[in-house]
């Protein structure tokens, strides 16, 4: 196990370039994609009053500030590239690490990345034509390779693009809340609907889907190594940001149901366009489209920016693709990483034929494994390495960091309640992973004895 985290003046060095306000609209930019526009619809689907519906958002929110302050510890203590990889691999070691890295390069990150970079195509293709391209599939691969462009010429260039995303997602939302809390929605008939599940099972569909929604803001520990004093900056981007999106998200779930109702909101799928339109009118849902639209663009950029830190550290332990621990000589950005990440998105992208549902196959099950094994770390380094500089404790430890484990392992089991077939493809992918490594270990002893030969 490795001691106090240093910097090593031989290894790559990525560029300390970000500072409070950057790192925390990253943590909004990295929580507010597509979800908020269309999950709340899935919440009202599965629950039967707005008392639940809103109960559940705010457990959601809770479960997101309790991750937030155990990662700020974890991120104040290991301040290189590749957050939660790190304090996975320092806590319970290599292979439970590289199953984090392969799973993000596998599906998480590279699955999310082409689904919503398919989504924006869809969106798009609502206003212009965008056949001469290939369709929204052609839309979501230039997409994607722009991004991938954009952050190869370093990390300044795709911070600058990821903020001016976050703010206009963030002016978008706030104009819509304030709408829906002062203006009055047009009557339009009741929707028909099928009564809602039973409690129990609509409680663990509805936590699923908020969980998706409220994912996120661990991404901005994977790019500690290029912010500036990360021990103080990083903790207090967490806070802000998380507590940004938990205001949001509420806000924006109380216009939903004030404008829809719960049966409007169970029965549209683009909510914030319908919101939109049952309060303004039809330009009033084109507005909050494009604003859709760009909260979407601006997530492909945030994910791939964030996760293929991850990949550095893992290319810079030798574990996989050791090119990928490379910064690039002008740029100071992980080029190798980003264009592996960008790559197999679009491996992605075009073996699935732009199938959503096969994208994002196991995405919260592996995701939430994942960041409950990173949150256990807390106690595992406190025990092990009690002599680590901690510049930034967790309020409430360990109940607080215990409670949001806990709530981790509900999600996991809730994704195996509401999307069964979906969590044993994540879990095929982890036993691949495991094969993958036990390989690669035992390749690597060979050529050692070799050599040593």
């Amino acid at each position: 196990m490795a001691a106090a985290p240093t910097e090593d003046a031989a290894s790559p060095v990525l560029r300390r370039e970000l500072g409070l306000a950057s790192a925390s609209l990253l943590v909004v930019g990295g929580i507010i994609g597509s979800g908020i526009f269309f999950t709340p619809h899935d919440v009202a689907l599965a629950l039967p009053t707005p008392a639940w519906i809103l109960g559940v958002w705010v457990a959601g929110g809770l479960v997101a500030m309790a991750g937030a302050l155990t990662f700020a510890e974890l991120g104040s203590m290991y301040k290189d590239a590749g957050g939660p990889y790190l304090y996975i691999r320092e806590a319970f070691g290599p292979l439970a690490a590289f199953l984090h890295g392969w799973m993000i390069l596998l599906m998480i990150a590279s699955g999310a990345i082409a689904a919503v970079a398919l989504s924006f195509g869809n969106y798009l293709s609502r206003f212009v034509p965008i056949d001469a391209v290939g369709g929204p599939i052609g839309v979501a691969a230039i997409t994607i390779t722009v991004v991938t462009v954009t952050n190869i010429l370093g990390v300044k260039p795709g911070t600058i693009a990821a903020n001016i995303f976050t703010v206009a997602k963030m002016a978008a939302l706030a104009a819509l809340i304030v709408a829906g809390l002062v203006l009055t929605p047009h009557a339009v008939a009741p929707p028909e609907l099928p009564p809602a599940s039973a409690l129990g099972t609509g409680l663990a569909t509805a936590f699923v889907a908020v969980l998706f929604a409220i994912g996120g803001w661990q991404q901005t520990n994977m790019v500690a190594g290029e912010i500036r004093d990360p021990a103080r900056t990083l903790p207090r981007a967490l806070i802000i940001g998380v507590s940004m999106v938990i205001v949001i998200y509420l806000g924006a779930n109380i216009a939903y149901l004030n404008a829809l109702g719960r049966d409007g909101l169970a029965a549209s799928n683009a909510v914030a366009a319908d919101t939109a339109e049952r309060l303004v009118g039809e330009w009033g849902a084109r507005a909050i489209t494009a604003a859709a639209m760009l909260s979407i663009f601006g997530f492909v950029n945030v994910a791939l920016l964030t996760n293929a830190r991850v990949l550095f550290a893992l290319g810079g332990d030798g574990a996989l693709f050791r090119s990928a621990g490379r910064a690039h000589p002008r740029y100071g950005s992980p080029h190798i990483a980003l264009l592996l990440l960008g790559g197999w998105s679009l491996v992605l992208l075009f073996a699935t034929q732009g199938s959503l549902g096969a994208l994002l196959s196991g995405v919260v099950f592996a995701d939430w494994v994942f960041f409950g094994l990173a949150a256990a770390a807390v106690f595992r380094l406190r025990r092990t390495h009690p002599e680590l500089e901690r510049p930034y404790r967790v309020a409430g430890y360990p109940w607080l960091p215990a409670a949001f484990v806990v709530c981790a392992i509900i999600g996991v089991l809730s994704a195996w309640v509401s999307a069964p077939k979906m969590s044993l493809a994540g879990t095929a992918m982890l036993v691949a992973g495991v094969i993958v490594y036990k390989g690669q270990w035992r390749s690597t002893a060979i050529a050692r004895k070799s050599s040593a030969r």
